[in-house]
């Protein structure tokens, strides 16, 4: 069978993060997914002046824009920290050495930097150098929020995220004193800290193992505090995502609430505390599961939504009053919406059925394209997806699916080709039409087109708990982990035997972190559905997780896993044995193959363990490869080289 994709095309595609404006709306700049890790990447509004930095044997890990000059702070994983021109694409090193630093926050008037040192807060001079570390509360051990630094407007004072009491904490520090002036003292999960004109700090707040969200404020010197809106959901929890954002006068915030069941603009007046709701209807005004609308001028917002399909997402703009304006209406994938400091131009990323993720710019109309796809580039056309569904449990769910016929290199009558199921992760995530917006599916994405090719079938499967579909889709594993979720999984294989050019016995499951958890699941709970397993990255024990996940990645107060499971693993064990793919591996009939980065701060690394000993132990058969210092969506490009030849030799073999 010949073909004409190879793994170096699959491998050469670049992944551009959200973009970031500086002061003065003259340049772009994003990081750049490349090979092994991410460079700078540097443009001006039209894209006629570009600029890739990539540091000498490092990659960049942050980038943050001058408030006040054309210039922005690089870190690199190499414990770098340079400050680069774009207008001379030049750098000057300002840091170096191996200890840990990181969420560069400047002052207001961009003569001062924070960040953290070794989990403690430092203050740099941007011009001699100086520094100062502050004796109070430490980082901590948790995962990062988007805002772990926020200076007043008059850089006298400076908020930030620390771990105290098992928790997160927010605590302004007095810069010049080094006092502690205002601190949180309670045991939910605080985070995001911002200022408002009048002052006041505004930060979140999660409580009650993932069942109550809070947007609060706090006047630092009186500790008077005021809640400004409240999301519970005592029964099914799971409340929503993105941090709160301040107006450009300080005295409003925008967010993304479900309170009607499906995420919606919202808008709080932050002096009276009224909150409004300026968009409505049966589809999300949301991008990715933690993406914010963003303010354009103190009286419009950007924001993505799939009010038009959906599997796509557009860009709109609302008012105040409510009146929404179209702004990207192109066909795919557009969210990240940055619009320029004086308004008139608006930077995204977008993604197709024909392009892998890009960066672009809009400027009345008219459309320069950044960070262009490879796919481009590629020798053969990629084919477009088609979307299908089918009913599972009485609920409906749905797909993308990859007809490998549509190339030349398959025949259009060929029949017995082999199948694969691709589950996304999350669980809080969705597939959409052609590529992904972010790296980790996009990946796939282009994986499966270079399968397709060879004559697979790929099929990506929305199932339930996933974004985009409304609240009661997205709550609907609540209390039931592991089980509808995994009907979906299975009804998805199901539909692909029933294709009349599938070969039924030869129908593959497969996928990264929640998509690894339900190929280890299905395989137990279903074992006659799927020929092959591949687990990225995938949860065996729930319960080992969650104490791994409540030490390391977030605090107990913001844990959703006891209530996703319906209770305590003491309260309802057989809740937690039924959900923990484990308990079901005497079951498996087919082989298993995995694949773990020893570096993963998301999913821990003792998963493998586990499954390898446990199914060592049944005499199951099965492979596991495990790669030293990685993380979980692999970094390095010979990992992942690694990764897809042994998938594809594995493929071919089980065919």
């Amino acid at each position: 069978m010949s073909s004409n994709l190879t793994l170096s095309d699959v491998l050469d595609v670049e992944y551009p993060a959200p973009p970031s404006w500086s002061f003065d709306g003259q340049f772009l700049a994003t990081t750049l997914y490349e090979d092994d890790g991410n460079v700078l990447f540097v443009s001006d509004r039209t894209g006629e002046r570009t600029w890739r930095f990539a540091p000498d044997g490092a990659f960049v890990t942050e980038i943050s824009w001058s408030p006040t000059a054309s210039e922005l702070l690089v870190a690199t994983d190499d414990g770098g920290l340079l400050l680069a021109d774009p207008n001379e694409r030049t750098t000057q090193l300002l840091i170096s050495g191996v200890d840990d630093r990181e969420a560069y926050t400047w002052s207001n008037d961009g003569s001062r930097f924070a960040f953290f040192r070794d989990g403690r807060p430092v203050v740099r001079d941007a011009v001699t150098g100086d520094e100062r570390t502050y004796d109070v509360p430490m980082r901590g051990p948790f995962l990062g929020d988007s805002r772990m630094f926020a200076w007043s407007d008059d850089d006298i004072f400076l908020a930030y995220r620390f771990v105290d009491d098992e928790t997160t904490q927010i605590g302004v520090m007095d810069v010049d004193s080094g006092e502690l002036v205002w601190r949180t003292r309670n045991e939910m999960a605080n985070g995001d800290p911002a200022w408002l004109a009048d002052g006041r700090v505004v930060f979140d707040q999660r409580g009650e193992g993932g069942r109550v969200r809070r947007i609060a404020t706090v006047e630092p010197e009186t500790s008077e505090r005021t809640v400004l809106t409240r999301e519970i959901d005592r029964e099914r929890g799971v409340v929503s995502q993105g941090a709160p954002e301040v107006s450009p006068d300080g005295t409003r915030i925008a967010l993304i609430l479900p309170l009607d069941g499906w995420d919606h603009v919202h808008v709080v007046d932050t002096e009276t505390g009224d909150r409004t709701q300026l968009t409505d209807g049966t589809f999300e005004d949301k991008g990715v599961a933690d993406g914010t609308p963003q303010w354009m001028d103190d009286g419009t917002l950007a924001f993505s939504s799939n009010r038009n399909d959906s599997g796509q997402r557009q860009l709109f703009s609302v008012t105040l009053d409510g009146e929404v304006t179209p702004l990207v209406e192109t066909s795919g994938t557009n969210v990240s919406p940055r619009p320029s400091p004086d308004g008139d131009a608006l930077a995204y990323l977008h993604a197709d059925r024909e392009r892998s993720p890009e960066l672009r710019v809009d400027i009345d109309g008219d459309t320069h394209r950044l960070v262009r796809s490879a796919v481009e580039e590629w020798s053969v056309q990629p084919i477009e997806p088609e979307r299908i569904e089918f009913e599972s449990a009485g609920q409906h769910v749905d797909g993308y699916l990859l007809d490998p016929r549509k190339y030349d290199a398959i025949a259009d009558d060929a029949t017995d080709l082999p199948a694969i199921v691709c589950v996304h992760g999350g669980p809080m995530r969705q597939m959409r039409d052609g590529w992904h917006p972010s790296r980790s599916y996009s990946l796939f994405y282009t994986f499966h087109q270079y399968l397709a090719e060879r004559g697979y079938v790929g099929l990506f499967v929305n199932y339930r708990g996933g974004i985009g579909y409304g609240r009661d889709f997205r709550q609907a594993i609540a209390g039931v982990r592991g089980a509808d979720e995994i009907q979906d999984v299975t009804r998805a294989g199901e539909y692909l035997k029933e294709l009349d050019y599938v070969d039924a016995d030869s129908v593959a499951v497969w996928g990264l972190s929640y998509g690894g958890y339900a190929t280890l699941q299905v395989l137990g709970t279903h074992p006659d559905v799927f020929s092959l397993g591949i687990n990225l990255a995938g949860l065996a024990d729930l319960e080992l997780y969650r104490d791994w996940a409540e030490e390391t990645k977030y605090p107990p107060a913001a844990s959703a896993e006891v209530l996703r499971m319906g209770g305590e693993p003491w309260d309802v064990p057989e809740r937690w044995t039924e959900a923990s793919p484990v308990t079901h591996m005497d079951a498996y009939e087919v082989p298993l193959y995995n694949f773990h980065g020893t570096a993963d701060r998301y999913v821990n690394f003792e998963q493998l363990d586990l499954v390898v000993e446990t199914l060592t132990d049944l005499g199951k058969e099965f492979d596991a490869d495990h790669y030293p210092n990685e993380n979980h969506v692999f970094s390095k490009r010979a990992t992942w080289e690694r990764t897809m030849r042994k998938i594809e030799r594995t493929l071919e073999a089980e065919r």
